[in-house]
């Protein structure tokens, strides 16, 4: 992709997207933190700046202007996970680490994952969770999972999700769409994820690069390029 193509896109994109989004709040508290999470955007991030959390939970690195807690590198196996040395504790769910983690695969599009890994069985972990979600009411059960999903089209405005005519749970995104989903399911069973609940956020499909630098100020733009 030309990097020069871009970058008026970008411009356009960031201008509008500020104009969708709140300012973020002060964070003093872990369930500030997880509401400003919920959102699955870059509020969470820019919170960060100048939250403040009980010592030896999330540690914490700058990218640009904002931070986000530290990971070897998305992209790299083994690298996507931080455990926390104090579990943080948020409306009485134990999160113990924090994985963040970016890949392709042909054919199928983008998939960014971030979010918290906590103790507990996924509907108990939700149900205490999600009062402290933005936009809770869309907060249901698909299958195995809890989830609050919405869909856009490349081209939309950049702020622009809807959530009707969903892909739903277990199928592919169609290509020149996104899926944004905040989802809280069973960890698997692979290490560190396996026997914990993972409470996420992901974009999925055709994401591209002014949409990730609009909503993951925390990575390059052209990761996935």
């Amino acid at each position: 992709m030309l990097r020069s193509v871009f970058s008026s896109i970008t411009l356009l994109a960031i201008t509008a997207a500020s104009a969708v989004q709140a300012q973020p709040q002060a964070i003093n508290t872990p369930e500030q933190l997880l509401t400003e999470f919920s959102r699955c955007d870059a509020q969470f991030f820019e919170s960060l700046r100048d939250a403040r959390l009980p010592a030896g939970t999330l540690r914490l690195s700058d990218y640009g202007s904002v931070k986000a807690p530290t990971v070897m590198s998305p992209l790299q196996e083994g690298g996507t996970y931080q455990q926390f040395e104090t579990p943080l504790i948020v409306n009485g769910v134990r999160m113990v680490g924090y994985y963040n983690q970016a890949q392709t695969i042909k054919d199928v599009g983008n998939f960014l994952f971030w979010g918290f890994v906590a103790d507990g069985l996924p509907q108990e972990v939700a149900a205490k969770l999600k009062p402290l979600f933005v936009d809770s009411a869309r907060f249901f059960s698909q299958g195995n999972a809890i989830s609050r999903a919405e869909i856009r089209r490349v081209g939309d405005p950049i702020g622009q999700w809807r959530t009707e005519n969903l892909t739903g749970p277990g199928v592919a995104t169609p290509f020149g769409f996104v899926d944004r989903v905040l989802i809280v399911e069973e960890g698997g069973t692979t290490t560190p994820l396996a026997g914990h609940t993972t409470v996420f956020c992901s974009l999925q499909g055709t994401v591209t690069a002014p949409l990730l630098q609009v909503y993951r100020p925390d990575l390059n733009a052209h990761l996935l390029d």
